[in-house]
C-alpha cells in the first residue's frame, strides 16, 4: 500500500508543476499587460521550481541528483514569500491603495531572498542530504533554516491580511468573490508549499502511511487552489465578457493539464507495473502515451461545445447558440468561391466534362461567378 501512495503523491505533484507551467503560459499569452497578473505570473514560477525540484528530488536515486534537486526546490520556497507579497501588493493597487513604502519594502525581500539563495548554493543555509531515514529524502535543518521559516511565516501573514485588505476595499459583489478566491487561493498555496518534512521528519518516519496521505491531500488542495486563483486572475486586464474568460481558460486547462496529467499518470502506473513483473520496459508505455493524448483530445473536442452551454451560458443560451450558428455558417466571398469550384469540380467528375461555369442572372443580364477546367 504505501508504494502505491508515494506514486500517487509523485504523479499529483508533478501535475501541480504542468498546471501551473500550463497557467504561467496562459498568463503571457492573454494578460501580461496587468500587473495583477505579472505578479502571480511570478508566483507560478516560483511554484514551478518548487514542485519540479520536490518531484525530481524525489524520484532520483543518486545522491548528487537528490541534493541538487532539493536545492532546486529551496530556491522556489525562498523567492515564494516576495511573489505574494508582490502579488497582494498589486491586488491593493487595483483598489486604489497605491504606496511606495511596500514597493521598497518588497524590493528588501527579494535582495534578502536572493542572498538566501546564494547562501544556499554555497552550502551555508541548509545542511547535508538525509537520505537513509524515510520517508523521503531532505535537506537537514540547520539555524538559517529555522530563521527562514519565521520570515517565511510573517511575510505570508503580510501578504495575506494585503489581500484580505484589498478584499475589504472592493465595492462590487463580483470584485469581492473574486479576490475572495484569491485568499482563499494564497493561504493554501503558501501553506502547501513549505517542506514540512524539514521539521516534521520524525514523526513522518514513525508515521509513514499518514505522512503520504497528508502529502496527497495537500497536493490535491494545491492544485485546486491554484486553478481557482488562476481562474480569478484572469479577469484583471482583459476587455472580454466572463463567457468568453471562462471558455478559453476551461479550453486550456482541459487541453493542457489535464490531458498531461492524465497521461503522465497512466503512463507512470504501466511502467510502474511492469518494473513489478519484472520488465523495465513495456511497449505498452508509448500506446497508453499516445491512446490517452488522442482519446483525451477527441473527448475534449466532442463534448466541450456541451461543456460550456451548461457551465457558461446560463439564460443567454438561445442567443449565444444563435451566435454560434452564425460563426459557423456565415462565409466570406473567398469561402463562397472555394464552395462554387468544389461543386463545378464534382460536376465535371461526375459528368467526365472538360470544364464547367457557374452564371447569375441578375435583370435579363447574366454574370460570370464561378467557373472550372
Amino acid at each position: 500500500m504505501l508504494p502505491v501512495l508515494v506514486t500517487i503523491s509523485q504523479i499529483i505533484t508533478a501535475g501541480i508543476v504542468i498546471t501551473a507551467l500550463a497557467l504561467l503560459m496562459y498568463a503571457l499569452t492573454f494578460n501580461l499587460k496587468d500587473r495583477v497578473a505579472r505578479s502571480f505570473a511570478l508566483v507560478l514560477i516560483y511554484v514551478c521550481v518548487t514542485f519540479t525540484g520536490e518531484a525530481l528530488g524525489g524520484s532520483s536515486t543518486a545522491p548528487y541528483w537528490i541534493s541538487l534537486w532539493l536545492k532546486f526546490q529551496w530556491v522556489g520556497i525562498l523567492l515564494l514569500p516576495a511573489g505574494f507579497l508582490g502579488f497582494s501588493d498589486a491586488l491593493l493597487a487595483t483598489t486604489g491603495d497605491l504606496s511606495r513604502s511596500r514597493r521598497m519594502w518588497l524590493g528588501v525581500v527579494y535582495l534578502f531572498s536572493f542572498a538566501l539563495a546564494i547562501a544556499l548554493a554555497l552550502n551555508i543555509f541548509l545542511g547535508p542530504v538525509v537520505l537513509n531515514v524515510p520517508p523521503a529524502p531532505y535537506l537537514a535543518a540547520t539555524l538559517q533554516a529555522d530563521l527562514f521559516t519565521v520570515f517565511y511565516v510573517v511575510a505570508m501573514l503580510i501578504a495575506w491580511w494585503q489581500i484580505f485588505q484589498a478584499l475589504r476595499r472592493t465595492a462590487t459583489p463580483t470584485s469581492r468573490r473574486r479576490m475572495y478566491y484569491l485568499l482563499v487561493g494564497s493561504v493554501a498555496l503558501g501553506a502547501g508549499s513549505f517542506p514540512f518534512l524539514l521539521f516534521g521528519s520524525g514523526f513522518a518516519s514513525q508515521f509513514e502511511m499518514v505522512f503520504w496521505l497528508v502529502a496527497i491531500f495537500t497536493n490535491l488542495l494545491v492544485g485546486a487552489m491554484l486553478t481557482v486563483m488562476a481562474y480569478a486572475v484572469a479577469f484583471f486586464g482583459v476587455p472580454w465578457p466572463d463567457r468568453v474568460v471562462k471558455s478559453r481558460l476551461f479550453k486550456w486547462l482541459m487541453r493542457g493539464p489535464a490531458t498531461a496529467s492524465l497521461t503522465l499518470g497512466l503512463v507512470t502506473l504501466v511502467r510502474r507495473l511492469g518494473e513489478a513483473f519484472g520488465a523495465s520496459y513495456t511497449a505498452l508505455v508509448p500506446l497508453v502515451m499516445v491512446g490517452t493524448i488522442l482519446l483525451c483530445q477527441y473527448l475534449i473536442t466532442l463534448l466541450a461545445p456541451f461543456g460550456e452551454k451548461v457551465l457558461f451560458w446560463g439564460k443567454d443560451s438561445p442567443d449565444l447558440e444563435m451566435l454560434r450558428l452564425l460563426e459557423e455558417r456565415f462565409i466570406t466571398r473567398d469561402d463562397l468561391d472555394q464552395f462554387q469550384e468544389t461543386i463545378l469540380a464534382a460536376i465535371c467528375d461526375r459528368l467526365q466534362a472538360g470544364g464547367a461555369y457557374l452564371l447569375a442572372r441578375d435583370s435579363g443580364h447574366y454574370e460570370l461567378i464561378g467557373r472550372t477546367g
